[in-house]
C-alpha cells in the first residue's frame, strides 16, 4: 500500500511546487523526524495491518477483515504556510482510492498540530479489505 501511496502523492502533487515526495520513511535523525527537519517535503510512513474476523462460518472458511493504515507527514513554517498549502491537502486526501488495491472501504483524513512555529500535517489513509 505504502508505495501505491507514495506513487499518487507524487502524481496528485506533481503541478505544487512548493513540495515534494520523498522516498524515506519518516525515521528519526537527532531524536526528529525528518519531516521536521526537512519541511515542506512528504514522508509516508510504513503500512501498518490490523486483521479481524468479519463473518464466521459454519464451514471454518472464516472471512477476515484486513485494515491497512499508512500515514503520510508534511510540516510548514507556521508563521509563513505556503500558498499551496489548501491544495496540497486536498490533493492528497483524493489519493484514498488510487492505491492499486481493490477494498469495499477507503478511508483519509487528517490532523493538524504545532510543535514551536511549525505545523505539522498527519494524513491517515485507512484500507479495508476482505479476505477469506
Amino acid at each position: 500500500m505504502r508505495t501505491g501511496l507514495i506513487a499518487a502523492i507524487q502524481t496528485a502533487t506533481s503541478t505544487l511546487t512548493q513540495f515534494t515526495v520523498s522516498q524515506e520513511l519518516p525515521w528519526l535523525q537527532n531524536a526528529q523526524p525528518l519531516y521536521m527537519k526537512n519541511m515542506k517535503k512528504i514522508y509516508v510512513g510504513a503500512t501498518e495491518q490490523e486483521q479481524s474476523i468479519l463473518f464466521m462460518t459454519l464451514d471454518d472458511v472464516d472471512v477476515d477483515q484486513n485494515l491497512y493504515t499508512t500515514r503520510a507527514y508534511v510540516a510548514v513554517d507556521a508563521k509563513n504556510p505556503p500558498s499551496q498549502l489548501n491544495q496540497l491537502i486536498t490533493n492528497i486526501l483524493t489519493c484514498k482510492s488510487q492505491t492499486g488495491v481493490v477494498s469495499f472501504d477507503e478511508e483519509s483524513d487528517y490532523t493538524v498540530e504545532q510543535d514551536e512555529d511549525r505545523l505539522i500535517y498527519t494524513f491517515e489513509f485507512r484500507l479495508t479489505v476482505a479476505t477469506t
